[in-house]
């Protein structure tokens, strides 16, 4: 994120960051992610593979559609999997218009602009998040979504449940996008529920570059 600061929000539970900014930033986060998980027991050689695979597969296809992160969770508790993972996308929008756009002109835009992006057959609800800081929006759209996911030679088909939360804040200026994804689609309030949760704990402060307007 060059003209942002990166957001900041709260995961519950065990996940993994992978960096996207670059091939070799990829590639360590990922080292390191299969290491905290595999503590690099001999014995899970194989699972360490199958999980770099994944993982590399997953965080490219994210890195191709622009984003700058992807969060991978592996658990919700000791016990308790939770396959879900978050990409992370910071759109530039060169605009003069939208440098003097207020943060309630933002929202609307966010809440009514953004509706129809994305697939045309997906079954969409819209929602208004809110998160602790007051300078911020965020708007929310989600959908169910059927996939098929090949593993080897066997090709399966899943139901996925995604939430796209567009997120604005001011001073300056600045969008972001966190796409939340899941394959507990049966299981899709609670999964809202605790995509919400994130977003509820997001910060994003503004770059220190920015200039603080005077009250005079």
């Amino acid at each position: 994120m060059s003209a942002t600061t990166r957001l900041r929000f709260e995961l519950p539970g065990t996940w993994g960051r992978i960096d996207l900014e670059t091939e070799a930033t990829l590639q360590r986060s990922i080292r390191k992610v299969l290491g905290t998980v595999t503590h690099r027991r001999d014995d899970l050689a194989d699972v360490r593979a199958d999980l770099r695979r994944r993982i590399e597969s997953a965080a490219g296809e994210a890195r191709k559609g622009g984003a700058t992160d992807f969060y991978l969770a592996f658990s919700l508790m000791p016990g308790v999997p939770l396959p879900a993972w978050i990409s992370v996308f910071s759109p530039e929008i060169d605009s003069v218009d939208f440098a003097k756009l207020g943060l309630d002109e933002i929202h609307q835009y966010l809440e009514h602009g953004t509706r129809d992006w994305g697939d045309s057959d997906a079954v969409r609800r819209s929602a208004t998040a809110e998160a602790g800081a007051q300078s911020i929006r965020i708007v929310r759209h989600s959908w169910r979504r059927v996939r098929d996911v090949v593993e080897g030679n066997v090709a399966q088909r899943f139901e996925f449940v995604e939430a796209d939360y567009w997120v604005a804040a001011t001073a300056p200026n600045r969008l972001a996008l966190l796409t939340f994804s899941t394959a507990l689609a049966e299981y899709e309030e609670e999964m809202l529920a605790l995509f919400d949760a994130v977003v509820g704990t997001i910060r994003w402060p503004a770059p220190q570059t920015a200039t603080t307007p005077s009250l005079t």
